[in-house]
């Protein structure tokens, strides 16, 4: 009977020690320190590893805080999302202990001339401009530009879906909520107007090009007015 109790005690002491380095091991592994893993959905432009590690440490108080049990994915998720450049951000913890990111950037469309310049997006939202290289972008003017992001990206973005607008915008310019273009390969100024009846004028402004194009007494042309229903008004001043 004693040899029976000794050998049960001994049984439950080494399940419960066994239990207990089980438990310390498993403790331990939660708290080390995690991996970060960043991935881009498209070549990054703007960012890379470092500087989104960056944002998360910035964000934590100390490396050591990238812990499994005291991590905030919702916080880190919001605080990524926060960064301008960013279009969204998801955030996992991987089963083998790794932050996980999967990072899409924003897109410019054009770019915003202002002190310092900004890209703007096809929503309309702000962020710092970089030099691309062998890429360009059309150039926004106006006296309040950061006012009328959200209509002239909407217009830049319907003008860049027609293959000849695509490559001849070079610029636009908005002036007492009157639109006004430069091509490329145009000398002329033209007066889009508001922000109405698109699909028609751009094809009053193909077929004029086209006509210039074979016709040189219109290229003494200044000026063309694209804002009127069923007409094109040039002018030489």
């Amino acid at each position: 009977m004693k040899i029976k109790k000794s050998s049960l005690f001994l049984a439950t002491t080494i399940l419960f020690f066994g239990g207990c380095c089980w438990f310390a091991q498993y403790r331990y592994q939660q708290k080390k320190p995690l991996k970060i893993e960043v991935n881009f959905s498209h070549t990054p432009q703007f960012l890379n590893e470092a500087v989104v590690n960056k944002l998360l440490t910035q964000k934590l108080r100390d490396e050591s805080s990238l812990r499994k049990d005291s991590l905030d994915l919702n916080m880190l998720e919001n605080h990524v999302n926060s960064t301008p450049e960013v279009e969204n951000a998801e955030i996992f913890v991987r089963p083998e202990g790794t932050l996980s990111l999967l990072i899409t950037e924003r897109q410019p469309l054009f770019k915003v001339v202002s002190d310092p310049p900004f890209f703007s997006d096809a929503s309309g939202v702000l962020f710092a401009f970089k030099i691309l290289d062998s890429i360009s972008y059309p150039a926004f003017h106006s006296p309040t530009p950061t006012l009328s992001m959200e209509p002239t990206a909407a217009l830049i973005s319907t003008l860049k879906k027609d293959s000849f607008l695509s490559r001849e915008l070079e610029s636009i310019s908005l002036e007492n909520n009157q639109y006004e273009l430069r091509l490329k390969s145009y000398d002329f100024q033209v007066v889009f107007g508001a922000p109405t009846r698109i699909q028609e004028k751009i094809k009053k402004l193909k077929v004029f090009c086209a006509f210039q194009n074979v016709q040189d007494s219109l290229g003494t042309y200044q000026k063309i007015n694209l804002s009127f229903k069923k007409q094109v008004v040039a002018s030489t001043f």
